[in-house]
């Protein structure tokens, strides 16, 4: 299921009610991944004034847009990161939402948050091999032995043929898949870089983030792009030139391709 663009069938992912357990605010008590606040008010400088920000997949903006679903995020910014590799310039869409307390309504709620916590991991040819930690917060807590705050520990069987249909809808799409993978990466780039940090440092795990924030350390870009331009000539091999189309066609207007 994906559109003639590449992108995914967002029509079929909006239609996928995934809810691993009803209510499951009331298990962390404070609906930890509607605004992560319990841990952004570790922070000294960075989040201070509230605020959600919701990733987006190829596409997924325009598709909200098209619905006329964009006003559920009330005062909100649509930000865009341009992160050169070799061949492409990727395009990171984000929603930085301001609407207090849960940004989003249920019923049509980004693809992220019909996600959470799951991160769905697939091979080059969009088979699902494994299932991790979406969110950056499960790094710092792995890191500085933290008990979790999400309390969703498995996937409830009655809920499995959608969790399958949903990101089965997502491993059909080369370029979701490859937008996926370079997250991933990307997430476990800057855990291992926090990690060092604060082992080194000691303190905080999330001051060692805050500095590194704001220090522009977070990533090593040049590392980050020639790793992300491995992983695309991947697909390039495996898709051919399917998988340059959909890139292209997600390319921001001017922008130049690394070389």
């Amino acid at each position: 299921m994906k559109n003639e663009n590449g992108l995914p069938d967002y029509e079929h992912i909006y239609a996928t009610d995934l809810v691993y357990v009803p209510d499951c605010w009331r298990l962390c008590g404070d609906a930890h991944c509607c605004s992560f606040g319990r841990y952004k008010s570790k922070f000294n400088m960075i989040a201070r004034t509230p605020f959600q920000e919701l990733p987006l997949l190829p596409g997924e903006y325009a598709f909200l847009e098209s619905k006329g679903w964009l006003t559920q995020f009330g005062d909100h910014e649509h930000k865009v990161v341009l992160f050169p590799i070799a061949g492409y310039v990727l395009k990171v869409e984000s929603i930085v939402s301001r609407r207090p307390n849960c940004a989003c309504d249920h019923d049509t709620r980004p693809t992220v948050c019909r996600l959470y916590p799951i991160l769905p991991v697939f091979d080059v040819g969009g088979r699902l091999i494994e299932t991790g930690q979406l969110g950056i917060f499960e790094e710092l807590e792995d890191i500085a032995g933290l008990d979790a705050a999400c309390q969703l520990k498995s996937l409830p069987f009655e809920q499995l043929n959608k969790f399958i249909a949903l990101v089965d809808a997502l491993g059909r799409s080369p370029i979701c898949n490859f937008y996926l993978r370079a997250y991933l990466i990307a997430k476990q780039h800057i855990a291992e870089r926090i990690r060092v940090r604060y082992e080194r440092n000691g303190g905080s795990v999330f001051s060692s983030f805050e500095a590194a924030f704001i220090r522009r350390k977070l990533v090593e870009a040049t590392w980050l792009s020639h790793r992300l331009g491995e992983v695309a000539r991947e697909f390039e091999q495996c898709y051919g030139g399917e998988f340059k189309e959909s890139m292209d066609s997600n390319q921001p207007p001017g922008e130049v391709p690394a070389e």
